[in-house]
């Protein structure tokens, strides 16, 4: 439909409605089939005879129109008939970065989990949305593309934070939430921290903002943002499991299994050149584990080099010494997102995984009071530790019905051929 520019918008509601339903080709009653609204209540919001309308009938008749997310909010301000002039526009923040350009193989059904839940209105929509994996897995690509494709349902704006830059420090739940309030136009923001969460809550639960939070390692970090009934939503990329986040709609994702690997890094390198040398390019998938991020690094580093075979690749990646290091190409680096995870663990169990490294395979709580403590409970304490904070994964009981864990094959290159051991202390549980 034509959108409202400022220098075209009506003088008020009633007449911008009319333009915009008479734009859609619509009448009156598709319109109220569209927005589940009455015919009657329709016909009163374009003869300026209902004098307050409630934001959500708007809101749901900018949806049924089709309205981008900046001219849905504009139509919002609009002033209604016989009232004054609206106030100045307030910005509305569109702050999500790009939606990744690459196909996320593999990741169809959770992108459809993501969008259904964050678009799906009534009880339960406030429920955060959390995505959680490993190093490299691809939660950040994974949450901006679920964040594109709903973004129209949030006309208030769609503000972006990355709790943890790697150049920085982790962002503390106070300033995300006077970030995120200035944002929402509430500047200079309350310095208390109690009123400004209270402004915060208030702000979300009367407008339609999409929060979206990367790098979050722990529920303190989320828990502000949450608000029952609310139109908002908050979509969460995390690095470890938040457990005790009330009512979370959850997903983890790992690596890609071969098939998959292989499709994504022919979709990026070409398929010519990965059915010319099918042999190196199924070994450049499996020295990258199956991780999309590494995958996607292989695939890039092939189309910056069109002259090299895939098989030169190969071989560069078989060194396992400096695999991860070779897995980088411009500003995208396997090492450096293990290393962001790993440097936020505590000390106890930085050394749980160098005393983990030399072990091969599967490995248990026989393994762990070997090699790390004698005491069972505190080796317990310390996989499932590990397990949340996604440096190991558990795999199939063993005969005797003892849970086995590995670690994640990035973790185990940078715990051994790039992380420098930790100083001897003693453990307890973190």
């Amino acid at each position: 439909m034509t959108p409202l520019h400022p220098a075209a918008v009506p003088d008020t509601l009633a007449a911008a409605l009319v333009r915009a339903r008479e734009a859609a080709c619509l009448t009156q009653g598709e319109l109220a089939e569209r927005s589940g609204l009455s015919v009657r209540a329709i016909r009163n919001l374009e003869t300026g005879h209902t004098a307050r309308p409630r934001r959500q009938s708007l809101l749901l008749l900018a949806e049924a129109l089709g309205l981008p997310s900046r001219e849905a909010g504009r139509l919002l301000r609009l002033p209604r008939a016989g009232s004054p002039p609206a106030p100045p526009e307030v910005s509305i923040p569109a702050e999500l970065p790009a939606a990744p350009r690459h196909r996320l193989v593999g990741r169809d059904a959770l992108v459809a989990d993501l969008t259904a839940h964050l678009a799906r209105p009534g009880p339960g929509h406030g429920r955060p949305a959390v995505v959680v994996g490993p190093p490299g897995a691809g939660k950040t690509a994974l949450v901006l593309r679920a964040a594109h494709e709903v973004r129209g349902r949030f006309p208030d704006g769609q503000v972006f934070v990355d709790l943890h830059p790697v150049s920085s420090l982790p962002v503390t739940s106070d300033v995300l939430v006077r970030r995120i309030l200035r944002s929402l136009g509430d500047a200079p923001a309350a310095q208390n921290p109690e009123e400004a969460r209270a402004r915060l809550r208030d702000a979300l639960s009367r407008r339609r903002v999409l929060v979206v939070l990367d790098n979050v390692d722990s529920e303190a970090q989320v828990r502000p943002l949450l608000v029952d009934g609310g139109p908002s939503a908050v979509l969460v990329a995390a690095r470890r499991e938040l457990a005790a986040l009330p009512d979370r709609f959850g997903r983890r994702i790992g690596a890609l299994d071969r098939q998959d690997g292989h499709r994504m890094l022919a979709d990026l390198a070409g398929i010519a050149r990965t059915r010319a040398e099918p042999a190196a390019a199924l070994a450049v998938v499996e020295s990258c584990a199956g991780l999309p991020l590494a995958v996607h690094i292989a695939g890039l580093w092939l189309t910056a080099r069109p002259h090299r075979r895939v098989g030169e690749l190969a071989e560069r990646l078989a060194d396992e010494g400096d695999r991860l290091r070779s897995l980088h190409i411009g500003d995208l680096s396997l090492h450096a997102s293990v290393a962001a995870c790993y440097r936020l663990l505590p000390p106890p169990l930085r050394t749980s995984l160098h005393q983990l490294k030399p072990v091969h395979g599967d490995f248990g709580v026989e393994e762990m009071l070997a090699r790390v403590t004698p005491s069972r409970r505190l080796a317990v304490d310390l996989l499932e530790e590990l397990l949340h904070r996604q440096m190991i994964r558990a795999g199939r009981p063993d005969p005797h019905g003892r849970i086995r864990y590995r670690l994640y094959d990035a973790v185990r290159l940078y715990v051994t051929h790039g992380a420098a051991p930790p100083r001897p202390r003693p453990l307890h549980c973190p």
